[in-house]
């Protein structure tokens, strides 16, 4: 079917099928299986983006919504689209869309009275394909897009009976907050349409998917089925290369040394690789936007014979594609410098990769950019390991040695074990879980209750089988009258999404408009404080909408004057409260802070006036690196949002924002060291 339809894919040699196995399964499962969610674990490079397209190639009214984690994967799977439909015969442009927040506010900018309620209606309705991000999935599953003229619940129940199909790309990259609020989702599409003849399935894309959340799809009564690649180490015939030989090393880096040290050293050796190429071409992903622009310019000056480049959340559109095109076309070597926004989904065609460490899903989908194409001598990759978390060099001493020869297989095992947080996170679903479930109940009974009742009621069937905590007790609490304010703060973080874990500022850099953490941004830029109105006018101005930056989640609004080349060192929090003030191992709110190291004294007291949801972990005030205890003790990720605070006592504390903190909340009976307070539960 596929070779009269798409004549153009060639099968592999010794092949008469031009569809890998795993793609052919997939499309079976989708089609004839009885599972309602099937998950492609198939290599990165090996066509998981084929295998969800398939059935709307095949039938051209087969309706799918992607569902893909950065705007880069949305706009690149866009791309994908038009290659595919070009195959099959087809026009992308009267089958496909693709929608995220910036895309959605200039629609509702642009059509007259209309408002992103409508924009997505008609989005929805309008084209066979759907590409978008969970985000904006998340909002309408959980009531949060109103229009006066239509009931709350018509967009909700329309993405529900809608697609055929629903795709979630990469999904774990996302925590076990983002998991869990899915996972309701999911629950409320099965449930409201469960009277409907027609199957609906969910496709799960990913070489790393977690096996945890996959157990919990189980529990909740859906039927899953695993689609895995066939591989092989050496050539054969029928089978198709699709990632070459890596030489990888793992680099610690000493505790007083950082990311830009390190390639101010390796810069005779970055050159010696590049040399080694006729065509050389590089890529460093670095966990900071700020260290991103720092490492471009810093690299400008080192290696002038290099097109050097930035992409990252602050670069646009335009200039990221004019990156891509001298990617493929410079004559002369080009080295980018990324952040999270190149590293899922984008392909680059590269020999060298340089990255700093994160969640161990995250650095497997990096190290599959490298190795997807021919034509290089040799493909070299580095991983870069903060100090401060040197249990994980030796977890990986543990798995793998010096000048060992692995499969990727393995490795993706040696680096879950040595980066991942421990199981123990698993304990954010159970307790947090049920009460996420009633804010999207609380959601569902302000319109038709009466109607919804009934999903409401099989949906907590469902999910008591995956949260230990009881639905009832859940309810009890949400819908209790007088809350505190640490409980209403703790609601509107379930309710969100991404959510603010960790001091989101907005920031006006030249013409780039882009929200990151304050205290990652700080140490490398001088800022002007500004209000909301003036950011949102020079936004605006450039084509940028409000809702891409919720008041609700933003704590301060920065228009960057000057970066600077020296990053300001020990920049922590101090809390002008005693001791006696402030609550430890449990949720609270914290407010009267400054910015203790910064120069510029309305820096310091930017956050004064925020109340943020806060939790607290004692520890010695003596130790300036004392707060990474608290890491190491969880094995948390580089990237959480971990924070070291000074209250007006001169005590010291680890503390932790928002969805952090709930994290740490949810992990806190691992934390008794820390101190002599007995943990309870303040919430149920």
């Amino acid at each position: 079917m596929v070779a009269q339809k798409a004549p153009k894919l060639q099968p592999p040699d010794g092949c008469v099928c031009p569809l890998s196995s795993h793609q052919a399964k997939t499309y079976e499962e989708i089609i004839h299986g009885d599972a309602d969610i099937i998950c492609n674990q198939s290599a990165t490079g090996d066509g998981k983006s084929l295998s969800a397209n398939l059935p709307g190639l095949i039938n051209p009214d087969f309706r799918i919504m992607g569902l893909y984690p950065t705007i880069e994967l949305v706009e690149d799977q866009a791309e994908q689209q038009n290659h595919y439909n070009e195959l099959f015969g087809l026009d992308a442009s009267q089958r496909v869309d693709r929608l995220y927040g910036a895309e959605l506010s200039r629609r509702v900018k642009q059509a007259t009275k209309s408002n992103k309620f409508q924009e997505l209606l008609l989005a929805i309705q309008q084209k066979p394909v759907l590409l978008t991000n969970p985000d904006i999935f998340h909002y309408i599953t959980h009531y949060q897009y109103h229009d006066p003229a239509y009931g709350k619940d018509l967009l909700p129940l329309v993405l529900a009976e809608w697609p055929d199909l629903w795709v979630f790309d990469e999904f774990p990259i996302f925590g076990s907050h983002q998991e869990t609020a899915a996972l309701n989702s999911l629950v409320f599409i099965r449930r409201s349409q469960e009277n409907q003849s027609r199957p609906r399935r969910f496709l799960f894309t990913s070489a790393t998917p977690k096996p945890d959340f996959i157990e919990q799809l189980r529990k909740a009564g859906f039927k899953v089925a695993a689609v895995e690649g066939v591989y092989t180490n050496e050539e054969k015939i029928g089978f198709r290369q699709i990632l070459q030989a890596v030489e990888l090393e793992f680099v610690e880096l000493p505790k007083d040394s950082d990311t830009q040290t390190w390639l101010k050293e390796m810069i005779p050796t970055i050159r010696k690789i590049f040399n080694a190429e006729s065509k050389a071409r590089g890529l460093i992903i670095v966990n900071s936007v700020a260290k991103a622009g720092q490492i471009t310019r810093l690299l400008n000056d080192l290696l002038p014979e290099v097109k050097v480049r930035e992409i990252s959340g602050r670069i646009d559109r335009e200039q990221r594609l004019q990156v891509q095109s001298e990617l493929k076309d410079a004559k002369q070597p080009v080295l980018v410098v990324g952040t999270s926004a190149v590293d899922v989904g984008v392909d680059f065609k590269i020999h060298l990769l340089i990255f700093e460490s994160s969640d161990s899903a995250t650095m497997t989908q990096r190290l599959g950019r490298l190795g997807r194409h021919r034509g290089f001598n040799a493909y070299t990759a580095y991983i870069l390991i903060p100090g401060h978390t040197p249990w994980v060099m030796s977890r990986l001493q543990k798995k793998l040695s010096p000048n060992q020869t692995v499969t990727r297989e393995n490795l993706a095992v040696a680096i879950t074990d040595a980066f991942d947080p421990p199981k123990e996170f698993e304990k954010y679903r159970h307790r947090w879980g049920a009460l996420q479930a009633q804010g999207m109940f609380w959601r569902m009974t302000q319109e038709n209750a009466k109607v919804s009742q009934s999903v409401r009621d099989h949906m907590s069937g469902d999910l008591q089988r995956v949260y230990s905590q009881s639905i009832e007790s859940a309810r009890g609490y949400w819908y209790k009258k007088q809350k505190t304010d640490v409980e209403k703060a703790t609601q509107k973080q379930l309710l969100s999404f991404r959510g603010g874990s960790t001091l989101q500022a907005a920031v006006w850099d030249s013409n780039n408009f882009y929200t990151y953490d304050l205290l990652r941004l700080l140490p490398y830029a001088r800022v002007e404080i500004i209000d909301r109105e003036t950011f949102l006018n020079a936004a605006n101005n450039s084509g940028r909408g409000e809702e891409e930056f919720p008041d609700d989640f933003i704590n301060v609004y920065l228009h960057i004057q000057q970066s600077v080349d020296k990053p300001i060192d020990n920049l922590s929090l101090q809390c002008n409260r005693q001791s006696s003030e402030l609550q430890v191992g449990e949720l609270c709110l914290i407010d009267k802070l400054n910015l203790i190291g910064h120069p510029q004294s309305d820096v310091i007291t930017c956050l004064r006036q925020k109340k943020l949801l806060t939790f607290l972990v004692p520890v010695n005030k003596n130790k300036l690196s004392s707060h990474w205890e608290v890491s190491r003790t969880l094995n948390l990720s580089p990237l959480f949002g971990l924070y070291r605070l000074v209250d007006a006592s001169k005590e010291a504390y680890a503390c932790a924002f928002n969805q952090d903190a709930l994290l740490l909340e949810a992990l806190k009976w691992h934390l008794k060291k820390f101190t002599d307070t007995r943990f309870e539960s303040s919430i149920f």
